[in-house]
């Protein structure tokens, strides 16, 4: 089934010279292919036009090589589901048209050229496993495609193409049943059966217009409710080579049937359990220096076949979020296990770059109602809920490094036998974690050139002796990286990207709230610029926009913090919002702009 729409042309001269040119701009614009020393940053819900924006203002210069988007297909209208405000509905096709929230088809060319200019490479989310759960009324998607349970006339699908339809209906209901789990519905979204050839042969003209695009890999969603070999099979009929990572879920211990190891015929597998360690390591009860060792022999796949992460787009938002560090609950830990991701030479890293949100299934910022497209994303004056962490030291200054050390290995370790561990990278770079509570102070031995480099992480110089030593204290919960990209020329700060730690940050802070005469609402919250919980020195908001009370406040950089809204009588009588503390991270650095928490009263 040929997907990828065409342009008739009379004149012959004219196709030619638009063949040639188009074949010398792609030429021109090749995105880097994936390898083991690439890096990831996964823009979440971002639209084509604001990454195309972001390739130019920061990530082609950034180390990052390449950005895994959202789903691209045509999905549902938000309007068609029970919590219309959700991110979810990208994950529910209805065609594979290049046409959704986040943008155009045209839209999406420009983005993945645009980025290919700058160097860096597209990873699409693909989600080939299912199409969107439906009844058998008719419905339409969003860009105006009719479809209904079992029926979608634009992806070429009718009920023929699916697993378990009428009376055999069946939804999983016991992943240790292989059968179930690659053959009924997960959670009402309808199971295609990838062992046909026309859906087979469908997908493949899917994910090969992606490729003819420019797009160079994909993160294949559901993985495991796929026979590796219907997905190996898929893939053997696309040209290009592109990447390949599979969400296979698997944590070990459990008694599921379906293996990593499957489905290595068709690419690399993500790690869960690598990101269960990241908060075992650095948050729970196992010591972080124990980390030096990860790899295969931890039950991991082979180095060359893993794609690796501290926290992806669902992992804060499923049901086990307790099992994983986030960038809006996990503070210091979350950063240090980012570093030390970036450092190490196992598998292919995924950093997350987010957005804040009052429940798990909040959707992003849209323009308009509730099927309207996605915001645009302003990263130099940070706009709607966008966190834009991946500008900060933890994120880009770490991209910068492994840029500067690929091709190398782990070297030099040193530990405190503790929390608190160092490795190099060859002779080009050297990184210290700290993940104690206290400071550690030590001369460290790296095979680096003698010489002066930049702290990419905390700002300021460290020099190197002519025996590839350095002296250093690094801070409790902090660490120190240098490499031979980033040399001391006089000035240390600014690199690692435009955002450093230290120093302060902006919040703007807007809460609608109706008082009755004389009531006065604070922000208050955990740490002492918004009154360590007491509300005497909680800032206090102003009314001038009222029912919406506002307010700028600084806030120390790159701090995690908890926080609510208090209402405070003339008398000092308190009122206190509704339901659990909010959460929030403070830009990494003044630079960025302000950071938004734009909230309403619980009552």
């Amino acid at each position: 089934m040929a997907l990828i729409g065409t342009l008739a042309v009379t004149a012959g001269a004219l196709v030619a010279s638009t063949a040639i040119a188009t074949a010398q701009d792609a030429e021109a614009a090749a995105a880097p292919a994936v390898d083991d020393d690439s890096s990831i940053i996964e823009l979440f819900e971002w639209n084509w036009n604001s990454i195309a924006e972001e390739c130019d203002d920061f990530l082609g210069a950034s180390g990052y090589t390449h950005i895994k988007i959202s789903p691209p297909q045509e999905h549902i209208l938000a309007t068609d589901t029970d919590t219309p405000d959700n991110w979810w509905i990208q994950y529910q096709p209805v065609s594979y048209k290049l046409d959704s929230r986040l943008g155009t088809r045209a839209e999406f060319t420009n983005m993945v050229d645009t980025c290919a200019a700058q160097g860096v490479g597209i990873v699409a989310d693909v989600v080939i496993n299912h199409m969107a759960a439906g009844s058998t009324a008719t419905r339409y998607g969003q860009a105006g495609s009719e479809y209904r349970q079992f029926d979608y006339p634009a992806a070429g699908y009718d009920a023929s193409n699916f697993h378990n339809t009428g009376s055999s209906y069946c939804e999983i209901a016991d992943y240790s049943d292989r059968w179930q789990v690659q053959n009924c519905h997960l959670v009402g979204l309808n199971d295609l059966a990838t062992e046909q050839d026309h859906v087979r042969a469908t997908i493949a003209a899917y994910l090969q217009d992606l490729v003819d695009i420019g797009v160079v890999g994909f993160r294949v969603d559901a993985s495991k409710h796929m026979p590796a070999a219907d997905l190996e099979n898929i893939f053997s009929r696309v040209d290009g080579n592109p990447y390949v990572t599979h969400e296979v879920i698997y944590i070990q211990g459990s008694n599921e049937p379906i293996l990593p190891s499957e489905y290595y015929g068709s690419g690399t597998v993500q790690q869960f359990d690598y990101s269960r360690w990241m908060r075992n390591h650095f948050a729970g009860d196992s010591k972080a220096s124990y980390l030096l060792d990860l790899g295969e022999s931890w039950g991991l796949s082979p180095d060359e076949l893993a794609q690796v992460f501290v926290q992806n787009h669902d992992t804060p938002r499923g049901g086990d979020a307790n099992q994983y560090l986030d960038y809006f609950t996990g503070g210091d830990d979350y950063l240090l296990a980012n570093a030390y991701m970036m450092a190490h030479d196992y598998g292919v890293p995924a950093q997350m770059s987010d957005y804040s949100y009052g429940n798990k299934d909040q959707g992003p910022n849209l323009v308009g109602d509730a099927n309207s497209n996605v915001a645009d994303v302003d990263c130099d004056a940070i706009t709607g809920r966008w966190a834009c962490q991946h500008r900060g030291p933890y994120f880009a200054g770490m991209a910068g490094f492994r840029a500067a050390v690929a091709g190398t290995a782990v070297n030099n370790p040193w530990h405190n036998d503790e929390n608190a561990f160092g490795f190099g990278r060859g002779s080009a770079g050297y990184i210290v974690i700290n993940a104690e509570n206290s400071s550690v102070s030590d001369t460290f031995t790296t095979s680096l050139p003698a010489g002066e480099y930049c702290d990419v992480i905390g700002g300021g110089a460290v020099t190197v002796d002519s025996g590839g030593a350095f002296t250093a204290t690094v801070g409790a919960k902090r660490a120190l990286a240098i490499h031979i990209g980033a040399p001391a020329g006089g000035d240390c700060e600014g690199t690692g990207g435009p955002s450093q730690p230290g120093g302060e940050a902006c919040v703007e802070v807007s809460v609608n709230a109706t008082t009755w005469l004389g009531q006065e609402v604070h922000l208050i919250g955990s740490i002492g610029e918004l009154g360590s919980w007491n509300a005497a020195n909680a800032p206090k908001l102003s009314a001038d926009d009222y029912p919406v009370w506002r307010g700028t406040v600084e806030l120390p950089a790159g701090t995690a913090f908890e926080y609510k809204y208090v209402k405070v009588a003339p008398d000092g009588a308190l009122e206190w919002e509704s339901g659990g503390n909010r959460t929030f991270t403070a830009p990494a650095s003044g630079g960025q702009g302000c950071a938004a928490l734009d909230d309403i009263w619980r009552g």
